[in-house]
């Protein structure tokens, strides 16, 4: 169909374009041709009035000679003179005869018939009708008048008898017909019709050479028309235009008239012809201009359906068909850079249906292409049991070694374990470190055995520029159809349970049924946790810190919870981490130290002035606008750095170290005071300890709270000397007795907290409870002078 629209729009245009040259021509040729007839039409007919009046002057000229003649003969006039009827009446006749004259008289001058040719009316009538050609008295000039005998015009011409007096009058007259009109149309070319306007006018027309139904109607058509007026006039008779000429018959009847008449149709003819034929010729060359266009249409259109064909292909996908073009050098150029055009798309398609299918990295199956390789034996009903595994300490690698190396990582491993497949596994990249592994026809067994073959190849580890490095995986594992119905969800809940490996600290786990809701419950926190922000669900808490020595109240660790409508007031166990891998930890800390901030001012006014700790992420840690956000929002509420103290974790700062350290010596340098949290677990080294730009060292409650055990006790006496050599003051985490509190005293130990001193309370009961503490120092009762619960920070 689209083919055809462009066929018919080539046509189109160019039978368009030729049309319209044809009528750029054609119409200034007709209208010049036309504009000439109708000036030769209106020439022709001045002519023919022209050639009318010489007529009638010639014809009034040889009448009178003829009258003069008769009059001259001297023995017409002793016939006059004796009043011999017979002899007057034959000289009449014979002379009439020999001129073509109608009727002839003589008459005496009061115009009385002395004698007549026979058709001449009665005496009463001639009288009428002669009276005034008698009155003249001139006889130097003949008398030309018109008059009726039997409603029949003659043309009447009477000159005066002298002998040598006037002594009668001779008149010839000439009928005027039809026969006369014939005879004037021949000579001058138009129609020729006889009209009178007097008296006599209901009588019609004398003689026309008009059709007799074309007769009746010219009186009135020429009402409105000037005798003798040498203007042009067009008037309608029988439905036709005539251009029109009226002349006077003779001087002595001016109400007797000649209406010379042209017709239009006639006159147009010609250019009815030259018309007719430029049409022709016309129509030919348009129909001669269509045909080529035709032609043109075709041979344009052919290829382009030819094209059009190819496209539908290449939208189906088809682009093994190339395109032919057995035609003009242009058009097969076209064809050729198509087919190469085809190409390249087959070949671009080709990628970037295998980019979108495999993990661009390692080139791996992506998740979405492992699901499309397991829907056969999903609908056969095999069993599936598919391992969904992460490669640990990646971000580390990234962060010692570099971006590129840990990607040379994840493709070496890609390339290990593919080349351990058999043809009923499947392994895919799902993003970054993360694996899935599907054993077609494999139990949860077998699915163990691969996980413990894979930590061994991790363990022998993989060698980049001669270094070997050895790593570790985590994986999670479910089974279709036990554990799932569909093959998506078995990959889900593969990763469900790879997370509750992560969480217990396991290699691997199998998927158990409330693993699915706790993960369901973690994506809830995190969807839920904008709302958190922009409700006010978000609880500020505080831990107070004493002095151990004094027993005095020396700060306040914050500590943030929030209050989920649904599921309660959380601890940060249960959501901190989960937002810090949604990637949202950094508004949180931006809300905690404001608060914190915001309360520290307001426990100043209260006449409390002791500092605040906060706690930094790994996140916080990287961002290199936090110290001067910090001392913006100290300043801000009048406060001093030193009223803040940044507590942070090794783990943290060895995420990113460079970074790391960068921003803790400049916050160092602006007058904070920086604590280095949980010291004792982790990955913690004295070489860190070392480097970091640190006034505070708190000891992990994992030690405090053992103190009983003596190797234990040790190690919390080791730390505390360390950090007094370093120049470094102590908090000791997780006091839940009296006794731990003396020991720490033995020990040296500046600071303290704990559940013995007091569990995190709500920020606004901060300050009565210092007031209750600086009362009671030391009682058993002062935690119970809370309303709050005991938790863990």
């Amino acid at each position: 169909m689209r083919q055809r629209l462009f066929r018919h729009r080539v046509l189109l245009l160019a039978t368009i374009l030729v049309a319209a040259v044809q009528l750029m021509t054609t119409l200034p040729m007709l209208r010049a041709v036309r504009a000439d007839a109708e000036a030769r039409a209106q020439q022709t007919a001045a002519i023919g009035g022209a050639v009318f009046d010489e007529f009638m002057r010639g014809r009034t000229d040889q009448l009178r000679t003829s009258v003069d003649v008769l009059v001259a003969d001297f023995g017409f006039k002793q016939a006059t003179l004796g009043t011999d009827t017979e002899t007057v009446r034959s000289a009449l006749a014979n002379h009439s005869a020999r001129i073509g004259a109608d009727i002839a008289m003589l008459l005496d001058l009061d115009g009385n018939v002395i004698a007549s040719t026979p058709s001449v009316p009665t005496q009463a009538e001639l009288r009428d009708m002669l009276a005034g050609i008698t009155e003249s008295r001139d006889s130097s000039t003949p008398i030309d008048a018109v008059i009726y005998s039997r409603d029949t015009p003659y043309q009447v011409l009477a000159v005066e008898v002298r002998a040598p007096l006037p002594i009668a009058w001779a008149a010839m007259g000439f009928r005027i017909d039809s026969s006369l009109a014939s005879r004037m149309k021949n000579l001058t070319g138009m129609e020729v019709s006889f009209v009178d306007r007097g008296l006599d006018a209901s009588r019609g027309l004398a003689g026309s050479t008009l059709p007799l139904f074309g007769q009746t109607s010219l009186n009135e058509s020429l009402s409105d028309i000037e005798i003798g007026s040498m203007e042009i006039d067009t008037i309608e008779v029988m439905g036709a235009d005539y251009l029109t000429v009226l002349r006077p018959f003779s001087s002595r009847s001016p109400d007797f008239s000649v209406a010379l008449q042209l017709s239009a149709i006639d006159i147009m003819s010609r250019y009815r012809d030259v018309r007719t034929i430029l049409l022709l010729v016309s129509l030919v060359a348009l129909l001669v201009a269509v045909a080529g266009a035709y032609w043109l249409a075709l041979s344009v259109t052919e290829p382009v359906r030819g094209l059009v064909r190819a496209t539908r292909r290449m939208r189906e996908g088809d682009y093994s068909e190339p395109l032919e073009i057995p035609t003009s050098a242009e058009l097969g150029e076209l064809a050729d850079s198509f087919n190469g055009m085809q190409r390249a798309i087959a070949e671009r398609e080709e990628r970037i249906t295998f980019n979108a299918q495999h993990d661009t990295l390692t080139g791996l199956p992506n998740r979405d292409h492992l699901l499309h390789l397991l829907a056969p034996h999903v609908e056969a009903g095999s069993s599936i049991t598919a391992v969904s595994f992460s490669l640990d300490r990646i971000g580390q690698i990234a962060s010692s070694l570099g971006h590129d190396t840990s990607e040379q990582v994840l493709m070496l491993v890609a390339d290990i374990l593919s080349r351990n497949l058999r043809e009923d596994q499947y392994l895919a990249n799902v993003g970054g470190n993360e694996f899935l592994l599907a054993l077609v026809d494999g139990d949860i067994e077998t699915a163990e055995r691969w996980v413990e073959h894979l930590g061994h190849i991790l363990h022998a580890g993989v060698t980049l520029s001669g270094a070997s490095l050895s790593l570790r995986a985590t994986a999670g594992i479910a089974q279709f159809p036990e554990h799932s119905d569909s093959s998506a969800d078995l990959l889900r809940r593969a990763a469900v349970a790879r997370t509750s490996a992560v969480a217990s600290h396991e290699s691997v786990a199998v998927f158990v049924r409330g693993d699915e809701r706790q993960h369901r419950r973690q994506i809830q926190l995190i969807g839920d946790f904008p709302k958190a922000l922009s409700k006010n669900q978000l609880r500020l808490f505080v831990q107070p810190k004493i002095s151990v020595a004094q027993n005095g109240i020396v700060g306040a660790e914050a500590l943030v919870r929030w209050d989920h409508p649904e599921l309660g007031l959380l601890m940060p166990a249960a959501f901190i981490e989960l937002i810090e891998d949604a990637g949202s930890i950094a508004h949180l800390t931006r809300w905690v130290i404001g608060e914190a901030i915001r309360r520290c001012r307001a426990w100043h006014d209260d006449g409390l002035s002791v500092p605040v700790s906060l706690n930094l992420s790994v996140h916080d840690l990287t961002n290199e606008y936090l110290p001067y956000n910090l001392l913006e929002l100290v300043k801000a509420n009048n406060l001093e750095p030193d009223d803040l103290i940044l507590e942070v974790t090794e783990s943290a700062i060895m995420h990113d170290v460079t970074s790391s350290l960068a921003v803790l010596g400049c916050i160092r340098e602006m007058g904070f005071a920086i604590s280095l949290d949980d010291f004792g677990t982790g990955e913690s080294s004295l070489t860190q300890l070392r480097r970091l730009p640190l006034d505070e060292l708190k000891i992990d409650k994992s030690f405090v709270m053992n103190m009983s055990n003596p190797k234990d006790d040790v190690i919390v006496g080791a730390t505390i000397e360390l950090a007094h050599r370093l120049g470094l003051r102590v908090v000791a985490e997780g006091v839940e007795s009296a006794v731990l509190l003396e020991r720490l005293v033995e020990l040296g130990c500046e600071y303290a907290q704990g559940h013995h001193i007091s569990a995190p309370i709500p920020v606004d009961a901060f300050v009565s409870w210092a007031r209750r503490w600086e009362n009671y120092k030391g009682a058993d009762n002062v935690v119970s002078l809370t309303s709050y619960p005991a938790d863990r920070a």
